[in-house]
């Protein structure tokens, strides 16, 4: 019988504990220039107020597929969501650093970044027109050599 009752309740957890995981989301920032170029933090949720959480994920558009670690902190009154991104891909060199910023709750805002590529470092923006939000790309592109040789160019941001 108590071997019965483990089962059940064991049965009971892992349905309670799947719905989560298997509907957890990505999170989508998109609105740069090239419109193909987006950021995708895996299992990413925006932090509750003032609370900070990792990111973890890739960059894709220009058939790239470049991982991307930062952070994500919101403040402390929950009005704004500020991520620090870095990406990089050895195709050409290619390190780039994102500063972003989103107004809470519409998940909009702009960005800075500066790109280092063939010992030459590039700065963008201010520019505006990002969203983030919830998004379901789980897909991470897969690259063929020589097709990421300059993943985002200074003439297409």
């Amino acid at each position: 019988m108590y071997k019965l009752r483990a089962g059940v309740a064991a049965f009971v957890t892992l349905l309670i504990l799947t719905p989560g995981v298997v509907l957890a989301k990505n999170y989508c920032i998109r609105g740069f220039t090239k419109t193909s170029w987006v950021y995708v933090g895996q299992g990413f949720t925006v932090p509750g107020k003032g609370i900070c959480e990792p990111w973890t994920g890739f960059a894709a558009g220009q058939s790239s597929n470049i991982p991307t670690v930062g952070i994500g902190c919101t403040s402390s009154n929950g009005s704004n969501l500020s991520l620090t991104l870095t990406a990089g891909s050895k195709a050409g060199g290619f390190v780039e650093i994102d500063a972003i910023s989103l107004s809470l709750p519409s998940q909009t805002g702009d960005y800075v970044a500066q790109t280092l590529q063939s010992n030459t470092v590039t700065s963008f923006g201010p520019d505006s027109g990002i969203t983030g939000g919830a998004c379901s790309t789980k897909t991470i592109p897969a690259v063929t050599e020589g097709e990421a040789a300059s993943p985002r160019p200074s003439s297409e941001r």
